[in-house]
Formats: C-alpha cells, sequence, structure tokens
C-alpha cells in the first residue's frame, strides 16, 4: 500500500496481457543496464531461474506476434527490439572492429549468424528483480571460421583478452563492450557459450569458480546442463525446432510461493508447421502432492462476482501462509496457526474495474462449519485483523487501549445474521480507494483518501480486501443478490479453471490507473505518451472476449507436465451478457484467427 501512482502505474502496463511473463522473460535479461560488479553472482547454475530454446532468437519475437491479441497490443519496436538491442549492437560493433584491425576474415553475414543460430539460454534474476544474468549455448559449425585467431587477437587487442583457462585448456576470453559492460565466452569445436558477466564464471579475485566451471565444460563438450533436470524437460536435440520458454514459478510469484505451492514452471512452446498451422502451446509443470483438493476451484467461482478484469486460483500451502502471518502479526503466530488450520483447498484473487490494481479481493474456503470451530476461528480472526491491519494515523483519537506512540482508527465489527461476520478499518493512505471527505470520520484520517480494508466470515468463506466495496460485492453473491463469475464460465470447466480474464474491464482498469498515476500539471510527458502509445491498445484489448485458462480433468500423479487449455467466450463478448455463457475452445492461444 506504499506504492506511488507512478509505480502503479508501471506494473500495470507490464501487466497488460498474460503474455507479458513471457516478454519479461526473453528480452529484459538483454536490455541494457548496468553491470554487475566484479564479484561472484549469486545464482544456482543447476538451477535458472528461466529456460530458453530457440531455433532462431532474432525470430522470437515475431512467431510472440501470432497470437492475435498481442499482435494487437504490442508494437512494431517489439518485433525490432532484439535486432537493435544495445548488448547486441556493441557486440556486432566490437566483432566488426575486431576483424578489421586484426585482418581476420569475418563477413558481415558470418558475424550475423552467430546471433542468429539455434541458442540455448539459462537465465536468473538480478538483485533489481529482472531476468540480468544468463548463458547462452550456441552450437553449430559455422562457428569454427568466426573463432579462428582469437588466441593472436586477444594478446594483443585492448577490448578482447584471454582471462582464464577452463579444463582441456579451454581459453575464457571477456570482449568489453562499454565501461562496466563485459561479456565472457568460451568456444571449442563447434560449440560457443556466452555469459552475460565475470561474476557468473570467475570470483572477485579472477579465479573460476569450480562448480559453474565444470558446468560450463559440460556445455561445451555435450550441449548439456541440468536445467532440462531441473525442469523434467525432454533435453532438445543440436537444432531445436520452433521455441521453448521456461520460467519457474518461484521467479514469477516475487518470492510468494506459499501462495503457488503446486506450481514449479510455466512453458510456452511454439512449433512452426507451417504458416497457417504455427501456434503456441500453454503448459504448467504441477506437484500434485501439493496442491489443494486437486486444485478444484468450483466453489471460489461461485462466490466471486460476475465480470471481473482478472481473477486467479492460488493453490495455497496455507500451512506455510500462516507461518508467514505469525511474523507479521505481534505475538500472534497462535492466532494465525489457528486461521490457517481451518482454511481448505485453493484461494483465488481477483481484480475489479470498479478498485484499483492495489485492492484486490481474496477468497478462500473454511473447512468447518460448526458451532465450536467458527467461534474460535472468529476470536482469532478479529485479534489478527486488529494487530496486523492499520497504520499510524496522527490525527486519530487516542483511546484508552492504544499505543499513544502509534495511533490507529478503531476496527469496527458488524454482524449480518447469523452466519456473516465483518471486521472494517479505515487506513489512510494516498492511493486510497475512498475519498475522506466523504467518511463520517474525515477529521481522523492523515489523507485525502484511505482504504476501507475489510474482511468478512461468511457461509463459509473467508474474504478480504482492501477495498471494502468488493467484500460487500461477494457478500452479495453469496445472498443470491448478485451474478457469481460462475454463472459466466462452463459448468463442466469450474473446477478445473485456474485463470479468466475480461479484457474489455483488464482496459478499463489499465487506462484509469494510468491516468491517475499520471496527473497533467505533474506528468504531462508520460500522461500524453500514454494517450498516443498506451491508450489505443487498450481499446484494442478490450475488443477481444472474455478467456479463461483452464486444467485436464484429471491430474498426473507424480509432478509432471500439464497442458493448459485456452477458452475464449464469444457468446458472452457479443451478448454482452453475465449470464448463460458458451466458449469457443482455442486448441491453443496462438492458433490463427483465435
Amino acid at each position: 500500500m506504499k506504492m506511488s501512482r507512478k509505480k502503479i502505474a508501471i506494473l500495470m502496463v507490464g501487466l497488460l496481457v498474460v503474455a507479458g511473463i513471457v516478454i519479461q522473460a526473453v528480452w529484459r535479461p538483454f536490455a541494457h543496464r548496468k553491470a554487475a560488479g566484479t564479484g561472484e553472482i549469486a545464482l544456482d547454475i543447476h538451477h535458472p531461474d528461466a529456460v530458453i530454446d530457440s531455433e532462431a532468437l532474432s525470430r522470437l519475437p515475431r512467431d510472440i506476434l501470432r497470437v492475435p491479441l498481442l499482435h494487437d497490443v504490442l508494437t512494431q519496436d517489439f518485433v525490432d527490439y532484439y535486432e537493435s538491442d544495445n548488448t547486441r549492437l556493441s557486440a556486432e560493433g566490437a566483432l566488426r572492429r575486431l576483424a578489421f584491425e586484426h585482418q581476420l576474415d569475418w563477413r558481415d553475414e558470418l558475424i550475423r549468424r552467430v546471433f542468429d543460430e539455434p541458442a540455448h539460454v539459462l537465465l536468473w534474476r538480478s538483485p533489481d528483480g529482472r531476468l540480468g544474468y544468463w548463458v547462452m549455448s550456441i552450437h553449430r559449425n559455422g562457428l569454427a571460421k568466426l573463432l579462428q585467431g582469437l588466441g593472436n587477437v586477444a594478446a594483443s587487442d585492448t577490448q578482447l583478452s584471454q582471462v582464464a583457462k577452463l579444463a582441456g585448456d579451454v581459453p575464457v576470453y571477456a570482449l568489453k563492450l562499454a565501461v562496466g559492460r563485459t561479456l565472457l565466452f568460451a568456444a571449442k569445436d563447434d560449440r560457443l557459450v556466452v555469459l552475460s558477466a565475470p561474476g557468473v564464471l570467475l570470483d572477485e579475485k579472477g579465479g573460476l569458480l569450480s562448480e559453474r566451471a565444470d558446468a560450463v565444460s559440460g556445455m561445451l563438450s555435450s550441449g548439456r546442463d541440468d536445467a532440462a533436470r531441473a525442469y523434467r524437460l525432454d533435453t532438445p536435440g543440436d537444432e531445436p525446432k520452433g521455441h521453448r520458454l521456461v520460467v519457474s514459478a518461484n521467479y514469477l510469484s516475487f518470492g510468494y510461493q506459499a501462495f503457488f505451492s503446486g506450481i514449479d514452471a510455466l512453458r510456452f512452446d511454439f512449433s512452426p508447421n507451417g504458416a497457417a498451422a504455427a501456434s503456441w502451446q500453454t503448459s504448467a509443470l504441477i506437484d500434485p502432492a501439493k496442491l489443494p483438493q486437486d486444485w478444484n476451484s468450483a466453489d471460489l467461482w461461485r462466490a466471486l462476482p460476475a465480470n471481473p478484469a482478472v481473477c486467479t486460483s492460488l493453490p495455497a500451502d496455507w500451512k506455510e501462509a500462516s507461518g508467514l502471518l505469525g511474523k507479521v502479526a505481534d505475538g500472534g503466530a497462535d492466532n494465525a496457526a489457528a486461521i490457517g488450520n481451518q482454511l481448505a483447498g485453493p484461494a483465488a484473487v481477483c481484480w475489479y474495474a470498479k478498485s484499483t490494481l492495489v485492492a484486490p479481493v481474496f477468497v478462500a474456503r473454511v473447512k468447518s462449519q460448526d458451532a465450536a470451530s467458527i467461534a474460535a476461528l472468529k476470536a482469532a480472526l478479529g485479534k489478527t485483523f486488529g494487530n496486523v491491519i492499520g497504520a499510524y494515523e496522527a490525527k486519530a483519537a487516542k483511546a484508552g487501549d492504544q499505543d499513544p506512540a502509534y495511533r490507529r482508527l478503531p476496527v469496527t465489527t458488524r454482524d449480518q445474521g447469523a452466519d456473516v461476520t465483518v471486521w472494517q478499518r479505515p487506513v489512510s493512505a494516498r492511493s486510497g480507494t475512498a475519498l475522506a471527505s466523504k467518511a463520517s470520520f474525515a477529521s481522523q484520517l492523515s489523507a485525502e483518501r484511505y482504504f476501507p480494508v475489510t474482511l468478512a466470515l461468511a457461509h463459509g468463506y473467508l474474504i478480504f480486501s482492501p477495498d471494502g466495496r468488493l467484500v460487500d460485492d461477494t457478500l452479495a453473491v453469496l445472498d443470491k443478490r448478485y451474478p457469481a463469475l460462475a454463472d459466466t464460465l462452463a459448468p463442466q470447466r469450474l473446477p478445473r479453471t485456474i485463470l479468466t480474464l475480461t479484457p474489455s474491464s483488464a482496459a478499463a482498469l489499465i487506462e484509469r490507473e494510468a491516468g491517475a498515476a499520471l496527473p497533467a500539471d505533474q506528468e504531462a510527458v508520460f500522461r500524453n505518451a500514454s494517450r498516443t502509445y498506451l491508450v489505443p491498445k487498450l481499446h484494442a484489448l478490450a475488443h477481444y472476449p472474455p478467456v479463461s485458462l483452464t486444467l485436464q480433468q484429471n491430474l498426473p500423479g507424480s509432478t509432471g507436465w500439464v497442458p493448459v487449455e485456452w477458452w475464449f467466450d464469444r457468446a458472452q463478448a457479443d451478448a454482452g451478457s453475465n449470464a448463460g455463457a458458451t466458449e469457443a475452445p482455442a486448441d491453443q492461444p496462438g492458433t490463427e484467427g483465435d
């Protein structure tokens, strides 16, 4: 809740489409940034955060645009990014200079081939959260010509130097591209391995890191590494067909793996079977032992309001999640455990166009419905909510039970019938969802806006949101006074639906958030850029029908890859109705015309 509006806008743009995951995983690693220091870089060489196998990296952006939705919302700059990237241009320029000054027989087309060969790329996150470190392996006979004479060049060139030797006296070269920006590479026979920074292979004294040196030597000798074993992948051949992108769920969840415990990774495969049949396929690496109730989400969709911008089901590990809650709740470990022990199955999180990015609604199922268990759960929820929720309010009135040094507005508790209890506490915040001027307690708020943070226990569900309106809508669904999300999905797919997206609602949410984050009197340049480039793309996105992702009906008995099906609800988009949906399957999300 401490995010600035500008950061919110940037994040919203990043979440424009589901495939933003792919964009971040593939292209941001090669973007220009300050290089890391010369010391060892922290990473697990045997378990990268992402893996790319590509027949030609230069064709990957164009093949991503075979997904019609992405074709409409991305610009030509995305297609040309790899061609004009600073790292690639710097490397090409350095190779041309070396060829000219040292009279090497390197033709331009030969240099370009290095960047367009079949490639195997391992990527790791950097301290800024991006996939900033990488190791790329290339295999093709044409490389032998390019690598001739490097030893003599390195002995007399200021930009190219030999920095180490791998097993078998294989030299490792450093190619300086700019101040503080250096690539390492090593070659053996017809194999080439390129590393994004010296610290991936060398320690602060320039010595080889033994475990990583062994891994690079293995890649040069056989082209193999531990990524296939880490992600249970079939080892690609020497010349992969199409593209394969794998991203770990640990990276995608920003450290909140407790809420994605049953998902280890996502995979996107592209098969170039001709222009008409070429398509992307999506898969998830599932560990069924960690899935709650086989990841059945039907009850969640029956409780949530219809027409969300995006909703996703989370196979939460409630024991681990309650442990995290206990750490942030002062003296509340017992209450946190009592809450976690009473929750069952997956959870769901949804964003709605009527609210903001920072105020989704969370819903989870409660195990037991007997009076004693519910009473104990209510007590634990009330204590934990009062302890965890709230911020210092300089203008809040002092109360006898409050710490004078940390005043907060009081928690209000109300019972709406025998089965519904609601807790709420206002929290001042510049990005809040409610106007302070309209509140009866406006004089006690420290900002012009606030969050009506709300928690409810109702009819066997636990509901939470920083925006009380979303909790009220969910309670209305449970009382049959508001249409449920389940009414818009095919009944037979409810248990296995893991994500649903309404492009029109998502576009409206993003446009409003971007406008609020870029006030005309403070961010005129960015606001004009948003109107020129972002808004037209959002309007194009809004014309797409709702889409949902489902898993297959029967999950594997052990950890393995499970296909993810995409379904487009054309009937709902055409009729503008929230009920009686008829879904049209999209065998692959990138099939032409889908």
